[in-house]
């Protein structure tokens, strides 16, 4: 056995190091970037040993907040505590060295004339050498990459860096790891798998950690709540079930799926569709409405039941099949997602229904971009 192939050996991977988990809050935090409002008031706090998950389009300030956490940015107004201990606010600034906070960035940030070993102890400069090289050694040992602790980074593929950035920031064992888009370089395959392994090693270390996405599904996977941002405001926080079923406004159910969006006016705790009625108790009767129906929840039944509609288009997407189906007195076709084995044509008459866990009423608001 040659020594790079030595070194490679694999080796059951040692339980990563626990830590004493913080809390982290904002309170009424703002931004500004030249005059520009880019983080609005927000208050949210992430409990000791949970996973919440900063989800939002770019340019919401997801971002910026996570940077603000790190001392990477100074914020405008508010106040940032780890445990109740202020570490940014009106007079108070604590360097970012010595909040205890980890921070994984999005492009992984390795020092490319370093071994990977000489880039996770780059944190650890108040040890000696040799315990710094263990605790180096025993974080690279988590992540699976042990056996690379003297190759340099151009010499490990994208996944790899990946963990080796995690491995460098938990190496310090901060009460606090926050990760900026961490997995928004890697194909989705990889990305799946590297995804999980960094959630085993968050769990493990059950050190407290925000990580910054924009895709809902990695949301969905990895937080124990969702964070969901529109233009530097929070719009809802909750678990993943409470965002999916009980989104707070059309926006946030546009967020985590496709929806069929029909015009109609609240009755008394109802509103009416093609479909039949659906509750509304929260809207104003006479008030307008969107009455909201995912494509997963549009039932093709044979023709002659439920609502007549006709096929529009097929498009075949692998599991599944997506419909575009005509229906009397709907101005656009609605998009129905059907497993696949129908094989319904274009022109084919088919009935309809609905879920009713799958219709949402809102308050109509005024068309914004999303």
């Amino acid at each position: 056995m040659t020594e790079a192939a030595a070194r490679r050996a694999v080796v059951p991977p040692p339980r990563a190091a626990a830590v004493i988990a913080g809390r982290l809050t904002f309170e009424t935090v703002s931004h500004h970037y030249d005059g520009m409002a880019s983080v609005k008031d927000v208050s949210l706090t992430v409990e000791p040993g949970e996973v919440l998950c900063l989800l939002g389009q770019s340019g919401c300030g997801k971002t910026t907040l996570l940077r603000i956490a790190a001392g990477v940015e100074r914020q405008s107004g508010g106040r940032v505590l780890v445990d109740d201990r202020e570490i940014a606010g009106p007079g108070v600034f604590v360097a970012p060295e010595k909040r205890g906070i980890g921070l994984v960035f999005q492009d992984y940030a390795l020092f490319p004339h370093m071994t990977i070993i000489e880039n996770v102890m780059f944190g650890l400069t108040a040890l000696p050498r040799a315990d710094a090289e263990r605790e180096a050694l025993l974080a690279l040992g988590r992540v699976g990459l042990e056996g690379y602790a003297f190759d340099y980074p151009h010499e490990l593929s994208g996944g790899e860096q990946q963990r080796v950035a995690l491995a460098r920031a938990v190496a310090p064992r901060p009460s606090v790891l926050l990760m900026d888009e961490p997995f928004s370089g890697l194909d989705r395959r990889l990305r799946d798998s590297v995804r999980d392994e960094t959630l085993a090693v968050l769990r493990e270390t059950r050190a407290t950690a925000v990580v910054v996405t924009h895709d809902p599904e990695e949301a969905m996977r990895m937080g124990d709540r969702i964070a969901l941002m529109r233009k530097g405001r929070l719009v809802q926080v909750g678990t993943a079930h409470d965002l999916y079923h009980k989104p707070a406004e059309l926006f946030v159910a546009r967020f985590f799926s496709e929806i069929n969006v029909i015009e109609g006016t609240a009755g008394d705790g109802e509103a009416e569709s093609p479909f039949g009625r659906h509750p509304a108790e929260s809207v104003t009767r006479g008030a307008p409405v969107d009455i909201c129906i995912r494509p997963e929840g549009v039932l093709v039944l044979p023709a002659g039941e439920g609502v007549a509609g006709r096929i529009v288009s097929r498009r075949f997407l692998g599991e599944v099949d997506l419909y575009e189906i005509a229906v009397q007195g709907l101005e656009k076709p609605i998009k129905a997602r059907v497993r696949g084995g129908q094989s319904l044509r274009p022109g084919r008459d088919v009935g309809l229904g609905v879920e009713p866990s799958d219709v949402l009423v809102f308050p109509r608001r005024p068309t914004r971009p999303i």
